[in-house]
């Protein structure tokens, strides 16, 4: 051989070793392990920017009031008033006020390490249905995509919601394959937690997917051996005992509000707004599971091909067997991929149903369609490079939302905190401010931190005081002869959940 070949020879040979190595370097475990810490980077890092109306700012307010005030029961803060939830979320959030202080960091802290929890479950889930590599890719899907992780960045009652979902759909599945009873506790311990955090959400998921896995005759022993008749109830007095106590406190105004809000009103008509026909959360999973969006219509088109083709060969009789009366003649054996799919019966289609179409109803959907879209990536000839590039184009999103887009968001929230400590100034200490109108930024009540009150039609013309009303307001109640004077210059603060300006007017009665 001469020399010039040696030469690419021994160049072949060391590139080779190399190639190797760094393979073998980037295993999958590996490979977990460093995108396990960059989400835990994503999820922790900027994370005292200013609060995000309408929920969070809401939500932060219920909890400092209750730990200021040592009233659990009592969810008063406002321009809050459709933002009130069952209570474990501010509980939580309030112990933790009472530990770091009330600060923005502290309550973000817990809604992250519950999306940081939801990750892991279900990378645990996909390994014991799929394995090792799969689980990676299920892990990177769910907590490297668009929509889905940034519920850890904002505190929300839905990030632990989703968590207790996850952990009783687990919880369910390892107990129809081992039959240890701890899972039974972790199952009816999630959907005591859940009822609340939320209320009916986590029984449509759980106690649906149940429900239909009723109908596998291979395992319908092991669901009706959950006990439901005896551990349902249980799982109910923590959610009872609470709406006990806040019904002796308010003779019942809370939990009749919940009932009609939470219940009656989102199965008829839209909530804040935000409606669409059926099929609205088939379309919004295409942007929101960006940059993994072609996996996703991958599996959309194997299953609906599937599907068509049971239909053609088997006509009605899909939904036929659907009736509980039709299940003991159906032998369909028990699979991960089955129960998989039962388990987006409760946790998205159940969903496109409603009239109310908010995007955070099916979140118990996503831990679930990032396994199953894992499994379509693993079954990909081309897999490795799928992955790798997909990973890619999400590590340089995830990059750009955290130093790019979410400080700039973050400079648009820090208006309402300069204008809540410019009143402050102008506002004697003691004094109550007054509001009308359309100002509703709970954000401003928890960075005035002082009391306000709402005024309705009635009360604009017998209050006496300090007065912050919307310019259009101003104008409107000047030229009908009401006596404000005006303190200092108008204030801007952009709306940014209504997307315009808000010209505010700080004005009083009293004569100086």
């Amino acid at each position: 051989m001469n020399t010039k070949h040696q030469v690419h020879f021994c160049f072949d040979k060391v590139g080779l070793v190399f190639s190797l190595e760094t393979v073998k370097f980037f295993s999958v475990h590996r490979t977990f392990l460093l995108l396990l810490f960059v989400l835990v980077v994503f999820l922790f890092y900027g994370n005292s920017s200013p609060l995000v109306d309408q929920d969070e700012a809401a939500y932060a307010g219920f909890s400092r009031s209750m730990m200021e005030t040592g009233d659990y029961l009592s969810m008063n803060f406002p321009y809050s008033t459709p933002h009130r939830k069952p209570p474990l979320h501010f509980w939580i959030t309030s112990f933790l006020f009472q530990i770091f202080g009330p600060s923005e960091w502290a309550l973000r802290l817990f809604p992250a390490l519950c999306i940081l929890g939801t990750g892991l479950l279900t990378y645990h889930l996909t390994n014991v249905m799929y394995g090792q590599r799969t689980a990676l890719y299920a892990f990177s899907i769910l907590s490297f995509s668009l929509y889905f992780p940034l519920n850890g960045k904002i505190a929300l009652v839905d990030s632990l919601l989703v968590f207790l979902s996850m952990l009783g759909y687990v919880s369910l599945y390892h107990w129809i394959l081992s039959n240890k009873k701890r899972f039974v506790f972790l199952f009816w311990l999630s959907v005591s937690l859940g009822l609340l955090v939320k209320g009916p959400p986590i029984l449509i998921f759980l106690g649906g997917t149940c429900v239909l896995l009723l109908s596998l005759n291979q395992i319908r022993f092991r669901i009706w051996k959950l006990s439901p008749f005896l551990w349902f109830p249980i799982s109910l007095l923590p959610l009872f005992l609470w709406g006990y106590f806040s019904w002796q406190k308010d003779n019942g105004i809370l939990i009749r509000w919940m009932l009609d809000w939470y219940i009656f009103r989102r199965a008829t008509d839209p909530v804040f707004g935000q409606s669409g026909p059926p099929g609205t959360y088939l379309m919004l999973f295409a942007i929101t599971l960006f940059p993994w969006t072609r996996i996703y219509l991958s599996f959309l088109n194997e299953n609906g091909w599937k599907l068509l083709a049971y239909l053609k060969t088997g006509g009605l009789k899909l939904f036929i067997n659907l009736l509980p009366w039709n299940w003991k003649g159906i032998d369909s054996p028990f699979t991960p991929k089955r129960f998989l799919l039962i388990g987006l019966g409760f946790s998205w289609i159940f969903y496109e149903g409603l009239v109310s179409k908010l995007p955070s109803y099916p979140l118990a959907a996503y831990p679930i369609l990032a396994i199953l879209l894992g499994d379509q990536l693993s079954r990909k000839h081309n897999q490795i490079y799928m992955f790798r590039l997909y990973l890619t184009v999400s590590l340089v999103m995830i990059a750009v939302l955290s130093f790019v887009i979410l400080p700039k968001f973050s400079e648009l929230r820090k208006e309402t905190k300069k204008v809540a400590s410019e009143i402050q100034i102008l506002v004697p200490h003691k004094e109550t401010l007054h509001t009308f109108g359309g100002l509703g930024i709970p954000s401003f009540a928890y960075y005035y931190h002082r009391p306000i009150h709402e005024m309705n039609w009635e009360e604009i013309q017998t209050t006496k005081g300090y007065i912050l009303v919307t310019e259009s307001d101003y104008l409107l109640w000047k030229g009908l002869g009401i006596g404000w004077e005006t303190i200092g210059e108008p204030f801007s603060i952009f709306a940014y959940d209504r997307n315009k300006k808000l010209t505010l007017r700080l004005v009083t009665t009293k004569k100086n």
